[in-house]
């Protein structure tokens, strides 16, 4: 009996101890259960892939200006006067040789009297030192100079006469001294009258000459001149086309009207060639240097009509605008970019002044490899893609060379090949993708 109560409690104690084995490895196994899987490979649900295959790809710029005269000539004043008639109005068409201002001839007309009075008395003085050994002034040094010779020869004379005399007793000491004295006098007016001479005789040679024929120069050119001006009194177009006022700040940008005063080579306007029209824009300090003469440019506007023009960069300037106000915005580098020929259609729509969109193609392939933004990873000259291996494998991290960037996507130059796959993770529910 005792044998008996022994037994019975042994498989009770056996009892409570597999019990607790078997709760413990069914905790267990709900534990493992509810833990992460981190050896799992990603859910291909999760990952976003791209096949690499060449493509046109473009970087372009965007910016905003306005039509301006692209090939113009420049309407100036010939002289200064007063406006007396105008034969135009600032953005209408004009013909060639159609008149365009009027100008009052009177101002002009008394300076060129000036001018001819002061190239006669040139050509006169000109002429009298061209013929000046034989000239009156010559003749009368020449004359006083004989009239000398003549003089001292009769004291001369006289002189002797009066020696024998006063040898002889004949006549007082005095008398003779007084002919020595008048001979001696009249050798100085003799040699004053040879120093004339000689001075006038100077005087049509050498630099007076000189002198004299850049004064008649000096005035033939003058008189020309006036009379080239007063000719220009009318003011024609010397091409077709449409002409603008000139602009400016102040009075250079106040249209022209009858009665205006204008100054010699003041700017009256310019005639924008038929055809040759351009876009006026501001670069920023960044894109100063990506903007190229040469690029292409595409031109579309609100009052195009729907037309796109295309056309090129023709200049960047060097120097940057001067800022409106003190202290303003970052420096602006004025450009512009010529049209290419507009059809009939385009010129009657496209009008100077209007505001028109600039897209410049700052870089284009034709056959480049483009990824998306998302499946770059770190940052350039480090950048890397994930590959996917075609056997199976798990992917492949290579670094690549970056290119251009664009909206559309990233341009990849070197580190992989067309028919590549790239794969990266996709945004999480409810995360923005990552701007391009």
């Amino acid at each position: 009996m005792a044998a008996r109560g022994q037994a019975l409690a042994i498989w009770r104690s056996r009892r409570w101890t597999v019990v607790a084995a078997l709760s413990g490895v069914a905790i267990l196994g709900l534990c493992l259960a509810l833990a992460p899987r981190r050896s799992a490979a990603p859910d291909p649900a999760a990952l976003q892939t791209q096949v690499l295959s060449p493509r046109p790809f473009a970087a372009t710029l965007g910016l905003v200006g306005s039509v301006v005269p692209g090939d113009s000539i420049d309407i100036v004043a010939p002289f200064d006067g007063v406006v007396r008639r105008l034969g135009f109005e600032y953005g209408t068409s004009v013909t060639a040789g159609q008149v365009l201002v009027e100008l009052d001839p009177a101002e002009i007309g008394q300076r060129r009297n000036e001018a001819e009075a002061a190239y006669l008395k040139a050509s006169k003085a000109s002429e009298t030192l061209a013929d000046w050994s034989s000239g009156t002034e010559v003749a009368r040094a020449r004359r006083a100079v004989d009239a000398a010779v003549l003089d001292l020869a009769d004291v001369e004379h006289k002189t002797a006469e009066t020696k024998g005399l006063l040898d002889r007793g004949l006549v007082p000491r005095g008398e003779y001294d007084g002919l020595v004295q008048q001979r001696r006098n009249q050798e100085m007016v003799l040699a004053g009258a040879r120093q004339d001479l000689a001075a006038v005789v100077a005087q049509g040679t050498g630099a007076d000459r000189r002198v004299a024929a850049l004064e008649l120069s000096n005035a033939r050119a003058q008189l020309a001149r006036l009379d080239g001006q007063a000719a220009g009194a009318i003011v024609r177009a010397p091409e077709a086309g449409v002409i603008v006022r000139p602009a400016g700040k102040g009075e250079a940008a106040e249209p022209l009207h009858a009665g205006q005063a204008v100054t010699r080579g003041q700017l009256i306007g310019s005639i924008a060639r038929a055809g040759g029209l351009a876009v006026a824009f501001q670069l920023s300090e960044t894109d100063a240097n990506r903007v190229q003469p040469g690029m292409a440019v595409a031109v579309t506007g609100p009052g195009f009509g729907g037309w796109t023009v295309a056309g090129h960069v023709a200049s960047v300037a060097g120097q940057a605008a001067a800022p409106a106000t003190a202290g303003g915005p970052l420096a602006s580098f004025p450009a512009t970019a010529r049209l290419d020929a507009l059809t009939p259609e385009q010129a009657r729509a496209i009008r100077i002044g209007m505001t028109a969109n600039v897209t410049v193609d700052l870089y284009r392939n034709p056959a480049a490899l483009v990824a998306p933004p998302a499946a770059i990873q770190g940052a350039a000259p480090a950048a890397w893609v994930k590959v996917r291996d075609p056997r199976g494998g798990p992917p492949r991290t290579v670094p690549v060379k970056l290119g251009r960037i664009a909206p559309d996507g990233v341009e990849i130059v070197s580190g992989v090949k067309a028919g590549d796959v790239l794969e990266w993770p996709a945004p999480a529910a409810g995360t923005a993708a990552p701007a391009s």
